[in-house]
């Protein structure tokens, strides 16, 4: 049987992982709603500003995607 021995990672604190926008964004609205108002915008707006918001909606919503992915194993204390 495994006894893990070390002290848990939880210290009572946020982690400071994101960035101050990031968190701005989401203290405004959440990031689902920024998605959908980047490509609704991208509808009305006309030429490269159209595909600049429906780029940056495809970003912002592959990098929350990957965000929610765990990637670093069992370095929280859980699996």
């Amino acid at each position: 049987m495994l006894i893990d021995t070390r002290e848990p990672h939880d210290d009572g604190r946020e982690p400071a992982g994101e960035p101050w926008i990031v968190t701005l964004l989401d203290w405004a609205f959440p990031w689902p709603a920024l998605i959908v108002w980047l490509s609704v915008a991208s509808r009305y707006a006309d030429g490269w500003a159209g595909v600049a918001l429906i780029y940056a909606a495809v970003a912002l919503a592959a990098w929350r995607a990957l965000k929610a992915l765990p990637a670093d194993g069992l370095n929280e204390n859980r699996q």
